[in-house]
């Protein structure tokens, strides 16, 4: 190459760069942490503050079709099922929320609990071992501590997602084997962990005694007493740090067991003795302002009601309803009271209402659960594909009302991402301004309902953008999230190595004597 094409070449470059920079812009734009902030706006009671802990128990084994009084259960040879003998689970759900048709995808104990913390309803343990999976994965990133005490659904991918566990290794009520796994996370308060581990021990230490009764019921409902006594413990050491935000799991295997070995009379016996002991745990969830929640990962069905032995998972049992259909009931400020929701429903929605209580719109990465509609007040969450001003108003019979103004929080420019808390059910009306971006609308008015956490996406709304960067419905969440991180940087980078290309060509032009040699 001659020195005057070297310079040419290097003058062209150069251009280049600069063209390219203008180019990308936008995209920088997109990744700059100005335009990503969350506005939260909340209209709770004030004397009613929303928890900043949840307790979920998932009772192995537990079938709706002996709690619920809707629910019609039969044996495989066609007796009907009686209820259980109950006096605190409906205390329970009559103060809070339940599902009446709540159905498994597979009533398996690892099964049900992938899907349980993943909200997907193919989920297993492998998938349970991705990032960013888990219900834990989720409130951990906002600050939640997460502990488990876990006799069934303890398997190694689960065991990885707390930052302590205390587990069953045997899940046996003869054998008994707990363990305590302790793990590192970024921003776990050791203090917080140690007691816990404390408590851990001591309970550890007790097993034995609480399963010493003679008879087989008393030894059964002692192994599920001995989960529910530590998780009140640990309830005690939370006390001592009222700002630390936490979901603690509790899986008990008693009524599983006593299902799978001694039948259906003894299995109505478990769920009452259960039912007795879980009063003294969920009074300490209510005087605490905690999330209670109950569940299961499966049923039991039953041959005869004669018959020794139940089960759930083999062929003969695994399309009854008895197998299928779970209880999901959840309790605590904000949720609504006394209420049911009679529609079907799948394992696979709690994991996002569980997360949507705390008025977090982030899910696991691999749900496909639905939010539930248990909070008397609902969330709306807007995401953009450019920086916007949005007006949300409430409408009535009166016509509209404001109940949130972008312009408050700043005037200069609009934010990519808002999240509005506390919104009564009803009608709403939601209206957004440009805030200098190309890309275009064919509104700038919806209007929605509003009965469950609701989320909208304006890049539904664009028709046309000139940026080099459309619509954020045109990447997957992964790929918008790794763009909005390192766009940016990739962006300056390249243009940096197209600069040095032009800037060497033109001192190799210069080296060679410049114009003076041509």
């Amino acid at each position: 190459m001659t020195s005057i094409s070297s310079f040419r070449f290097g003058l062209f470059v150069l251009f280049a760069a600069f063209l390219l920079s203008a180019a990308l812009m936008p995209v920088s734009a997109y990744g700059s942490s100005e335009f990503h902030n969350y506005t939260l706006y909340t209209n709770l009671d004030e004397s009613h503050p929303l928890p900043n802990g949840a307790v979920c128990l998932i009772v192995d084994g537990l079938g709706s079709s002996y709690l619920f009084p809707e629910s019609e259960g039969k044996t495989l040879v066609g007796e009907h099922v009686e209820k259980a003998s109950l006096s605190v689970l409906p205390k329970i759900w009559n103060s809070g929320f339940r599902i009446s048709h709540m159905k498994v995808p597979v009533p398996v104990t690892e099964k049900g609990h992938s899907v349980l913390v993943t909200g997907n309803p193919s989920a297993d343990a492998e998938m349970v071992g991705y990032a960013e999976s888990t219900v834990m994965d989720v409130l951990r990133e906002e600050g939640f501590l997460c502990i488990g005490i876990m006799q069934r659904g303890d398997f190694e991918s689960m065991r990885g997602k707390f930052d302590v566990i205390i587990y069953d290794k045997t899940n046996s009520v003869n054998n008994m084997d707990f363990t305590i796994q302790r793990n590192s996370f970024d921003g776990s308060d050791p203090n917080v962990l140690n007691d816990t581990v404390s408590v851990f021990n001591s309970g550890k230490n007790r097993a034995a005694s609480c399963i010493s009764a003679k008879d087989a019921g008393e030894k059964y409902a002692g192994y599920n007493r001995w989960g529910l006594d530590v998780a009140y413990d640990v309830l005690s050491v939370m006390e001592k740090y009222p700002d630390q935000k936490f979901i603690l799991v509790i899986s008990v295997g008693a009524v599983d067991s006593t299902g799978h070995y001694r039948g259906y009379y003894a299995y109505l016996d478990a769920v009452d003795k259960l039912d007795k002991d879980l009063e003294k745990l969920y009074d300490k969830c209510r005087r605490n302002n905690l999330f209670f929640l109950l569940t299961a990962d499966h049923g039991m069905a039953f041959e005869e009601q004669n018959k020794k032995g139940g089960g759930h998972g083999s062929s003969k049992y695994s399309k009854t309803n008895e197998s299928l259909k779970i209880p999901f009931i959840v309790s605590g400020n904000s949720i609504k009271q006394n209420a049911v929701l009679f529609e079907e429903t799948g394992q696979e929605d709690i994991a996002p209402t569980l997360i949507s209580l705390f008025n977090i719109q982030n899910q696991p990465r691999f749900s496909k659960g639905e939010v539930l509609p248990v909070k008397e007040k609902a969330a709306f969450y807007l995401q953009a594909p450019e920086p916007v001003q949005i007006r949300l108003f409430r409408l009535t019979e009166d016509g509209e009302s404001e109940v949130f103004n972008s312009l408050g929080f700043d005037r200069s420019h609009g934010f990519l991402k808002y999240s509005v808390a506390g919104l009564e059910p009803g009608h709403y009306s939601l209206k957004w301004d440009l805030t200098g971006s190309k890309i275009k609308y064919d509104r700038s008015e919806t209007r929605f309902q509003i009965t469950k956490d609701t989320f909208i996406d304006l890049s539904d709304y664009s028709v046309s953008t000139d940026s080099f960067l459309t619509s954020s419905d045109e990447l997957p969440l992964s790929a918008s999230s790794f763009l909005s991180k390192y766009m940016k940087p990739i962006c300056y980078l390249l243009i940096t190595v197209i600069n040095a290309a032009g800037i060497g060509c033109i001192y190799h032009f210069y080296k060679n004597g410049g114009f003076s040699k041509n």
